[in-house]
């Protein structure tokens, strides 16, 4: 008896979805950070008599540099050579021209080292407005950034992207998310819905692929078997083909794909076998290890920090984070394409930096004088 070992993941991105109104699940996660951070952070203020005013400030610097830093961060990291010939494309929520090849893309790509950056300019620029030390406003940011960290990280997941590579195995996650959507974008008004499931019935076994059963339950539309056959022979052949959108569901003998179609309460139903790559869920790891990092961080500020001087926590944050960063770095799929070419991917090389300069503040602002 074969145990399934893998999670097919096909969450939809948005947890409402009207036709002309969406709010997805990243989004949402998003806000939740700035808002539970400002919680905590508003307590940390009260405990140091501080006004509620001085907060909303700095809650006001922390929101636009990390979002302008998150962006250009991706925009000049990761793909400079077409933002540097769409310079404006860098702010405006959109590619491409209207009329020809415009596309309403929202802010989708965001880089946390780029974060990271935006972070560290804005809170300098108000430690000077604010006459507050800079590592002392270092310090409290940060423990929320890593907190901020395990709810993007786990926007990530509901979106289905930033994932790891195969894990050459049965076990992980197959992310189907991408293959639907190929789907659905052919014939979406004569779909009703998509399933899939351990197809435990299988018994051809290869290396890095699990067998899956795919079920297509069309709409009231479909009036004949000649177009759930046609949509198998014609949409279904290219969505497995079309490796360079998706690598995640694939048939390694396309010319011998086996379905069947089925007529269940007056649905068609086209129901096939196909095969997912199990891949490492590296969203979750990054995830945990945020919230871990959280946890230690606000221990030291709650228990130690009158041992150690400003800049300690800030430099354990870089340190942990950034570190965690490379490890996870990995075993996590390249996000463009020239980093397959380089040794460790960019994501890697960004967080040497950040670990150096953890390390230095770590030894440096390590125990004050008076507890030594």
């Amino acid at each position: 008896m074969m145990i399934t070992n893998f999670v097919i993941w096909n969450v939809k991105p948005q947890l409402i979805d009207f036709e002309t109104f969406q709010i997805r699940y990243y989004s949402l996660l998003f806000v939740i950070a700035f808002i539970l951070g400002y919680i905590i952070l508003g307590k940390m203020f009260r405990k140091e008599g501080l006004p509620a005013s001085l907060l909303d400030r700095l809650t006001i610097y922390v929101v636009i540099s990390t979002i302008i830093g998150a962006r250009l961060g991706h925009c000049l990291f990761y793909e400079f050579d077409y933002y540097i010939q769409h310079p404006l494309e860098m702010i405006l929520p959109w590619r491409g021209k209207i009329g020809e090849d415009f596309q309403f893309t929202g802010y989708q790509g965001l880089a946390s080292h780029g974060a990271a950056i935006g972070i560290l300019i804005g809170l300098y620029l108000f430690s000077r407005k604010s006459k507050k030390p800079y590592m002392w406003t270092l310090d409290k940011v940060a423990i929320m950034v890593a907190l901020a960290g395990f709810f993007i990280r786990t926007g990530n997941l509901m979106n289905s992207e930033v994932y790891g590579n195969p894990s050459n195995s049965n076990a992980g996650f197959v992310f189907v998310r991408d293959f639907t959507n190929i789907l659905l974008r052919s014939e979406d008004d004569r779909i009703k819905h998509i399933k899939y499931y351990d197809d435990a019935k299988d018994t051809v076994r290869r290396n890095g692929i699990v067998p899956i059963k795919l079920d297509i339950e069309f709409s009231g539309k479909v009036k004949s078997e000649d177009y759930v056959r046609s949509f198998a022979g014609i949409v279904l052949r290219d969505a497995l083909m079309r490796i360079k959108y998706q690598n995640n569901v694939v048939h390694p003998d396309i010319d011998n794909l086996k379905y069947e179609i089925e007529k269940k309460k007056r649905k068609y139903h086209l129901v096939a076998t196909i095969y997912g790559v199990p891949r490492y869920p590296s969203q979750i790891y990054e995830a945990g290890s945020y919230f871990l990092i959280f946890l230690l961080l606000m221990f030291l500020y709650q228990s130690k920090r009158l041992k150690f001087k400003d800049g300690f926590i800030f430099g354990m944050f870089m340190c942990t984070i950034f570190v965690a960063r490379f490890i996870i770095e990995f075993i996590k799929a390249d996000q463009v394409k020239f980093e397959s070419t380089l040794p460790i991917n960019m994501g890697q090389i960004l967080s040497i930096p950040f670990i150096i300069l953890g390390i230095i503040f770590i030894i440096i602002k390590r125990a004050r004088k008076s507890e030594t």
